[in-house]
């Protein structure tokens, strides 16, 4: 449940409704959730509707514990809990006799004084604890609720004490501990001894020694600071505007600002808010920053720099670098800007990203070059990526600080997308990099959760804007919500319009282009849009005019304009290659390769189309790339067209194209990749698949191993059945059939007039076996160690295990010994290239795996004594004639002379 309530609150979801997901977390555990002083509440709705959020939402599993001196009201209890509620009045908490007695005798009193003390008192917890029942002056049967409350603490508390502690409490009652110090901070000279005095007083508190410190029960300093308020404005504002300068001199800035505000010493406020303001903002309590600067906006100098980094966080929040430009500009008119940025390095970052919003580059440079070396200084030198032609500033690492935010936006503008779905470690950062987040889930393909983001987006919440402008349009349009991304565009054109800043009034105009080409085909209208563009002077910044050419492209194809698309798509893609902004890479290449086929250059349409391929596995997902292809499918059938292999890349997107109902224009092939080693899978369009029979896998296999040409059903019967031709081996071999047309396209797995059965040709069928057969032949037509290297590489399926493991049958059994032996052969020949290059200790370890498969391989034997020579091994070289000779001898022969010939020749 941690962090549930401060995430939805940094989402900007309001307080009730995070109450709400809070308490309906718990609802697979057992809770007890106690809310106590309700009463001190009254009167306050938002703290109501929180409670009462608490209250709807709770599961069958939590109890909920509601403690208040007052009647709770009808918005905190809801109708709903009927029977479920249980309530406990004044009568239900009253001390029993027997429970009196306890109590007294817990407190060092006699239990015989507890049939009088519930007597006098109703029972009532706090007048048997504290002697009210001795009180003459107490009326018997009194309960003291709530509304006698103060009656008796006045009566029988504070009317027990002398006039100077009575006096001193109530003075002291700002104080939620009590100290000589802090008491004599508040103008109070006898402290020491006023508290000396308290220490044996009968009144509801607690007592710390060294050094002794009083607490009063909260009720009861309640009660005092209601006294005190009886006093009149100047002596409260007195004695607070005292004990905020005593909380400011302990560090506590925050608190001291609350309680010199509430006394109207606004300079004294001023002191600590400026120490407090930046932590206020660094956890999102907005709220409180903009009271504390409104409040003291009298008495805050023109140009201020301790305010300044918190109105300025504030600006970038709300999506307004107008308020952010104003301050930083205030201050450059009194000559402090750069003095500011000089001191700071995180006000002369956001200074200097208001200034890049607002288009100013000039300005964020003069503010980033005053500014000292720091992370979020080298953020916004990073956003400069966004507005500089060519390779930016690199990357900088996240930091957890309040610009990390800024980071993973400008990351996904420039399409770098992993990182955005990490859980950021700042409450800021969570916020600021929500937009980024949304975007990259959508161009990632991860719409839903997209979606999900955008919804839970409160209307004008922090960068709202940036959202219905820029980033919600297109979530929508993703989600074919079109009706929606309209409505969120015209929705965001007057914050467009308000907020003034160039480069997101062009990213603005940009997804306007892109939902009237996407959705409506609408070229003319698009073309208008980015004419505004230009208008706007927004297309200067090289993100903004690659962007624009990309769309501008796309409209010149619809209207077949195709000289304008070639050159503005090749603008955008050089533009987006050289400065790494890879976002719409993909849609701009793919474009870009209809530009140029339509232009007759064939391999430059090829070229393009593999740009669009590179930049999708950089970006992690195939979706935009997918995109793009569905407005131009011919330019992956031309590029399936190319390839000579069915598995290609291309093969694969142009299957998850048309399987999106996209009509590619060309016939793909079914790729099939058969694992025969260490394990069997059937590998189809490359998602894994299983039959329904296992003889799928040896039929599949056989084919393979045939090379395309079919198998009569004899042939199949001999391999997979042992030779069986009854009815149950043609009935089991008819099912296998089936199995594997289920499992493949009806069409794939065919069977002729003449009963044979093959693979279509339209089906590419790749088994391991076969591919380790094919490779270790292509090494074999090499040498040294290229030979040795090859054919190590074709072995490495073997590493895994033997050839359908598990499986007996006698094209199996036969297959497998073939393999073996192909595999023993090339070791043999790998063993021989490496003592031939001089790899003595390569040449041991391949010579002594081929004897172990194979130990009457006697030209091995011979192979491995020369490499005991080459390494001065003479005892191993007649060890190994040895075992040699023994190998040869359990088969009945001996060793060849030349084999006894190369031992008398190793031999010292």
């Amino acid at each position: 449940m941690r962090g549930i309530a401060t995430g939805a609150l940094s989402a900007g979801i309001p307080h009730a409704e995070a109450a709400g997901l809070l308490v309906d977390a718990a609802a697979d555990a057992e809770v007890v959730f106690v809310l106590d002083d309700l009463d001190r509440l009254r009167g306050s709705a938002p703290a109501g509707e929180v409670i009462g959020s608490v209250v709807r939402h709770g599961p069958q599993s939590m109890r909920l514990i509601l403690i208040s001196r007052r009647p709770l009201g009808a918005s905190v209890l809801s109708p709903s809990l009927g029977a479920e509620l249980a309530r406990l009045v004044d009568g239900d908490l009253r001390f029993t006799v027997e429970e009196a007695r306890v109590a007294l005798q817990g407190l060092g009193r006699s239990g015989d004084d507890a049939p009088a003390a519930v007597e006098a008192t109703g029972g009532w917890v706090i007048g048997v604890m504290f002697d009210a029942w001795r009180s003459a002056d107490h009326v018997v049967g009194t309960s003291g609720g709530a509304d006698g409350l103060g009656g008796y603490l006045s009566a029988h508390i504070l009317g027990e004490l002398e006039a100077d502690d009575r006096e001193f409490l109530i003075s002291t009652s700002v104080l939620e501990e009590v100290t000589a110090e802090s008491a004599l901070a508040l103008g109070i000279d006898d402290a020491a001894g006023r508290l000396a005095s308290l220490r044996s007083a009968p009144i509801p508190a607690q007592w710390s020694p060294d050094p002794s410190a009083l607490r009063c029960h909260s009720r009861f300093r309640e009660y005092l600071r209601g006294l005190l308020d009886q006093r009149g404005d100047m002596a409260v504002r007195e004695l607070r505007t005292a004990y905020g300068k005593l909380l400011a001199r302990k560090g506590f800035h925050e608190e001291a600002v609350e309680e010199l505000l509430a006394a109207g010493a606004l300079t004294d406020a001023l002191t600590s808010a400026r120490h407090a303001i930046v932590g206020v903002t660094g956890r999102l309590d907005f709220a409180v920053a903009d009271r504390w600067i409104a409040t003291l906006s009298p008495v805050v100098p023109v140009g201020d720099v301790g305010f300044a980094e918190a109105q300025l966080m504030l600006a970038i929040a709300r999506d307004d670098q107008h308020e952010g430009t104003r301050i930083a500009d205030e201050l450059s008119a009194l000559g402090r800007r750069e003095q500011l940025a000089a001191a700071s390095e995180r006000a002369a970052a956001l200074m200097a990203w208001c200034y890049v919003l607002a288009g100013r580059i000039d300005d964020a440079r003069a503010v980033l070059d005053a500014a000292p070396a720091g992370p979020d200084v080298n953020v916004v030198r990073y956003s400069l990526a966004l507005v500089d032609p060519g390779d930016g500033p690199s990357r900088p690492e996240p930091t957890g600080g309040l610009l990390d935010g800024m980071l993973y936006g400008i990351d996904y503008f420039c399409g770098r997308l992993g990182g955005l779905t990490e859980d950021p470690r700042s409450p800021w950062t969570r916020v600021a990099m929500g937009t980024g987040r949304m975007g990259a889930l959508r161009a990632t393909g991860r719409t839903t959760e997209a979606l999900q983001l955008y919804e839970a987006a409160r209307p004008g919440g922090f960068f709202g804007g940036v959202v219905d402008a820029i980033i919600g349009p297109d979530v929508l349009l993703d989600a074919g919500r079109v009706n929606e991304a309209r409505a969120a565009l015209a929705r965001a054109g007057k914050f467009i319009q308000a907020n003034g800043s160039p480069i997101l009034t062009g990213l603005h105009h940009i997804v306007a282009a892109k939902l009237a080409l996407r959705a409506d085909r609408d070229a003319a209208n698009a073309t208008e849009i980015l004419a505004q563009i230009d208008r706007a002077g927004a297309g200067a910044y090289s993100l903004i005019s690659e962007l624009a050419q990309t769309w501008r492209g796309f409209a010149a194809l619809i209207e077949d304009h195709d000289d304008v698309a070639l050159s503005s798509l090749r603008l955008a893609v050089a533009g987006m290659q050289a400065g790494h902004r890879i976002l719409e890479l993909p849609t701009a290449a793919v474009y870009l390769a209809e530009a140029e086929w339509r232009a007759g250059n064939q391999e430059a349409a090829d070229c393009a189309a593999d740009i669009a391929l590179h930049a999708s596995r950089q970006q992690g997902s195939n979706h935009v790339l997918l995109q793009a292809l569905a407005d131009f499918p011919a330019v992956v059938a031309r590029r399936i067209d190319a390839e000579p292999h069915a598995d290609s890349t291309w093969h694969g997107i142009g299957r998850a194209l048309a399987a999106q109902g996209v009509a590619v224009g060309i016939r793909i092939p079914t790729a099939i990749e058969l694992v025969e080693f260490g394990g069997t899978a059937i590998i189809l369009n490359g998602q894994e698949v299983r039959p329904s029979l296992a003889k799928c896998y040896e039929l599949l296999s056989f084919l393979a191993a045939r090379n395309g040409v079919p198998a009569t059903r004899d042939e199949l019967l001999d391999a997979l059945f042992d030779a069986r031709a009854d009815e149950s081996a043609r009935s089991y071999l008819r099912k296998t059939i089936i199995g594997v047309r289920r499992l493949l396209r009806t069409d794939a797995l065919s069977v002729g007039d003449d009963g044979r059965v093959g693979l279509s040709p339209e089906v590419r069928l790749a088994s391991e076996s076969v591919r380790l057969e094919q490779d270790l032949a292509s090494a074999a037509r090499l040498q040294g160690s290229e030979l040795i290297s090859a054919t190590e590489d074709a072995l490495a399926p073997l590493q895994r295990g033997e050839y359908f493991p598990g499986v007996a049958s006698a094209w199996t059994d036969d297959r497998r010994q073939h393999l073996a032996e192909a595999a023993t052969t090339a070791r043999a020949a790998a063993a021989d290239a490496a003592y031939a290059t001089d790899q003595y200790p390569h040449a041991q370890r391949l010579a002594e795996a081929v004897l172990v498969s194979d130990p009457l391989r006697e030209a091995t034997w011979r192979t491995l004594m020369r490499v005991r020579g080459a390494v001065g091994d003479y005892d191993g070289v007649i060890t190994t004639y040895a075992q040699c000779e023994k190998a040869l001898r359990a088969a009945g022969i001996t060793p060849a002379p030349s084999t006894r010939s190369l031992l008398n020749q190793l031999r010292r």
